[in-house]
């Protein structure tokens, strides 16, 4: 007996696809008032099918949220949807990345979104755009007093791009964008520079910053840290990770965090901070009570640098969620930040891979038990644990799912505390390092 092959698969697939696509139309075109999201994710719409949807949507005043990522569309097609959007009165998010819209898409839904009077989420990241198509979003952001979150990572738009978003930002004191994504945006110091500029306005409401993958020395870290630092209090998300930062960026940022108030979520990951730019933030940590996450993973710290870490622990009563995976600390440094860590905030550690064998992992978790904790994550994966009763107590010490949702692990001391309000942990994956939807990197929401 013959079996069918993967053709024979894949004409099936097709064909759901375009069973699920004419369902769509039929619903828009009949006005449902219970259609107010539409999911198209993955069902290989090409642009003859976006010019059916775009028509539909003329007929169209409920619908609220529209995702079409990762499909097959060019800028033919996004100009068709751009135009349909443009006169939609209730539309709020439009998600269209990984596509190929290109530099004409980003022209067609930059006149879309102009003064659009409901739209105020767009996701345009990974369709081939460059800075000529950021040089269009601009004009419109010159003009736009709704967006609130603009996604354009994974687009080469450079810091000239990024020089012509941020001006027109500075130009327009009613934006209300509070996130953007630029990560993997072939952004240097250069444009780290304008956006600081920007960051230093009085107006700025830029809450959530995604600059993961780019190429950012110390000289752009410093010009953002010093607008931290200085005149900006609105951004409470900065994520840095995989850049090019080292210990005099490290400074910079630790600082800042001596007198900023705002910031809460730090992503220093896959950087080379070093024990020096360790040491620094750990000296701010002494002194800041508003950062609650911070992630030094992957970033040549040893037990040096884990030393001043452990000791800022044994101060600080704000942070929730420290990052430590892929530095050797070996368990020199394990034993600098146990003491700390049944008396602080932490309620999420991460220390895979950092060469810590059972007597590191003992020394954690039986301070733990001294202070009557568990947290909700303690990630030790990927050291030269061996002794199974060992990994049983370390897995013990993390407080299971079920008890999370029920409220009851509440022996962790940071049981309660307020996270940033964004929703960075969930719809957030593209602006949390670039991730894989929704974290990359096993989460720069993560390690």
């Amino acid at each position: 007996m013959l079996k069918c092959g993967c053709a024979c698969k894949d004409r099936r697939a097709q064909n759901k696809s375009r069973r699920k696509v004419a369902k769509t139309i039929r619903q828009l075109k009949a006005d449902d008032p219970t259609l107010t999201e539409i999911c198209l994710d993955e069902e290989r719409i090409r642009d003859r099918d976006v010019s059916r949807i775009a028509r539909a949507l003329r007929h169209n005043t409920h619908l609220r949220e529209l995702h079409i990522s990762e499909n097959f569309i060019s800028s033919a097609g996004a100009h068709d949807l751009a135009s349909a959007v443009s006169v939609h009165p209730a539309l709020q998010e439009v998600w269209l990345s990984i596509n190929s819209v290109g530099d004409g898409g980003a022209n067609s839904f930059a006149r879309a979104m102009r003064n659009h009077p409901t739209l105020t989420w767009l996701n345009l990241g990974e369709n081939g755009i460059g800075a000529d198509g950021a040089i269009y979003l601009s004009a419109a952001l010159r003009h736009n007093s709704k967006l609130e979150n603009l996604w354009l990572n994974g687009n080469q738009i450079l810091d000239e791009g990024i020089n012509a978003i941020a001006g027109a930002l500075q130009q327009n004191l009613s934006s209300a964008l509070t996130a953007m994504s630029l990560n993997e945006a072939g952004i240097t110091d250069v444009g780290a520079a304008h956006l600081a500029r920007y960051l230093q306005m009085e107006g700025s409401r830029l809450q959530v910053l995604g600059l993961y993958g780019n190429s950012v020395s110390n000289e752009g870290a410093t010009a953002i840290a010093m607008a931290l630092g200085g005149s900006n209090k609105s951004l409470s998300e900065l994520y840095l990770s995989k850049n090019r930062i080292g210990s005099p960026g490290a400074t910079a940022f630790a600082l800042s965090l001596q007198t900023n108030s705002t910031l809460t979520k730090l992503c220093l990951s896959n950087n080379k901070i070093g024990d020096s730019g360790a040491e620094a933030l750990a000296e701010a940590l002494g002194n800041n009570k508003t950062l609650l996450e911070l992630n030094l993973s992957r970033n040549g710290i040893t037990p040096k640098g884990a030393r001043p870490l452990g000791r800022a622990l044994m101060q600080n009563r704000t942070l929730v969620s420290l990052g430590m995976s892929g530095n050797t600390i070996l368990d020199d440094g394990a034993f600098s930040i146990a003491p700390g860590l049944g008396l602080s905030s932490v309620d999420e550690l991460r220390i895979s891979e950092a060469g810590v064998t059972a007597e590191g992992a003992v020394a954690i978790t039986k301070n733990l038990t001294e202070n009557g904790k568990r947290l909700s994550l303690l990630d030790m994966k990927g050291n030269k644990i061996e002794d199974e009763e060992v990994l049983k107590e370390v897995s013990a010490h993390n407080i299971p799912q079920h008890e999370k949702d029920s409220g009851q692990g509440g022996t962790s001391s940071a049981a309660g505390r307020p996270r940033p309000s964004w929703r960075s942990s969930s719809r957030a994956g593209e602006i949390s390092e670039g991730s894989q939807i929704p974290n990359r990197e096993g989460g720069e929401l993560g390690s």
